[in-house]
């Protein structure tokens, strides 16, 4: 009887205790932010930019084609910019003691519109490493489209060239076709002896059309000359063989001429410059030593 009771007992806890754990199994369904969810990257970093409150947002030009970034960042003392449409730029900024960051980013020629992607460095670091365990955040992601005015700016630019160009074709031009009428003038003088006198006045007529068209030639140079001039500001260039500025402008804003004591030593270089007066149009200051 006793062994009765004890098996039944046994049996009926073990079938009750079968139902709850199955019944609990039935309610143990992961939730949203539970078990699939990754996890934020680095906790206490926060990035706001100035005048934006939303992950995504987009800012105009001014006529020249720059456009100004600034925000401020907790937790982390760089903030990443990463290019992903027009372009694939990818350089950080550093941020003030307390946090305030700027940026100016000056738009490529032919490039009306670009897109970055803005984030702490410390949670762009640690993502990259781990790119399935964590996701960010406090990413923004900025567009920076090119005004109208700074487009108008750019095709007047463009024509001009295009004049210039075009006018430069047409000197080279009138000068190749004088100097082919002078040769044919030359050869008729010593093939046609018996025409010797239209022969002179023919050459003549040619020198003298060779004679214009180098003259305009010449006044077209020293125009293009006096305007490239009045553009000079007399300020020494830093260019290569190909035109390309060498001035070094470093992620902390600082700009450093060739031959100068940091120059070798910058490694981390954010944009390039002609002159020192185009490094400090954008923000960047001469180093202290």
């Amino acid at each position: 009887m006793k062994r009765r009771i004890v098996h039944n007992f046994v049996i009926t806890f073990v079938t009750v205790f079968l139902l709850l754990g199955f019944g609990a199994l039935n309610n143990c369904h992961p939730t949203s932010g539970t078990v699939f969810a990754k996890e934020q990257a680095v906790k206490g970093i926060k990035l706001h930019i100035t005048g934006k409150h939303t992950r995504k947002f987009t800012v105009v030009t001014n006529s020249a084609g720059k456009a100004t970034v600034s925000g401020r960042i907790q937790g982390d003392k760089r903030v990443f910019f990463k290019q992903y449409k027009g372009g694939y730029k990818k350089f950080s900024v550093r941020a003030n003691k307390k946090g305030h960051f700027k940026k100016v980013i000056k738009l490529q020629k032919a490039v009306n519109k670009v897109a970055y992607a803005i984030d702490s460095n410390k949670v762009n670091k640690l993502i990259k490493k781990h790119p399935r365990k964590y996701v960010s955040k406090t990413i923004v992601h900025l567009t920076i489209k090119r005004s109208s005015a700074s487009q108008a700016s750019q095709k007047a630019a463009s024509q001009a060239s295009s004049s210039a160009k075009a006018a430069s074709i047409a000197s080279s031009k009138a000068s190749s076709e004088a100097a082919e009428s002078s040769s044919r003038a030359a050869a008729i003088s010593s093939s046609q002896a018996a025409a010797r006198a239209a022969a002179s006045s023919s050459a003549a007529a040619a020198q003298a059309a060779a004679q214009r068209s180098a003259s305009q030639a010449a006044s077209q140079r020293n125009a293009q000359a006096n305007q490239a001039a009045a553009n000079n500001t007399g300020e020494q260039e830093y260019v290569d063989a190909n035109g390309n500025g060498l001035i070094k402008g470093s992620v902390d804003h600082i700009y450093h001429v060739p031959g100068s004591t940091y120059y070798n030593r910058t490694k981390n270089v954010v944009q390039w410059f002609k002159t020192v007066s185009d490094a400090v149009k954008a923000g960047y200051r001469a180093p202290l030593r």
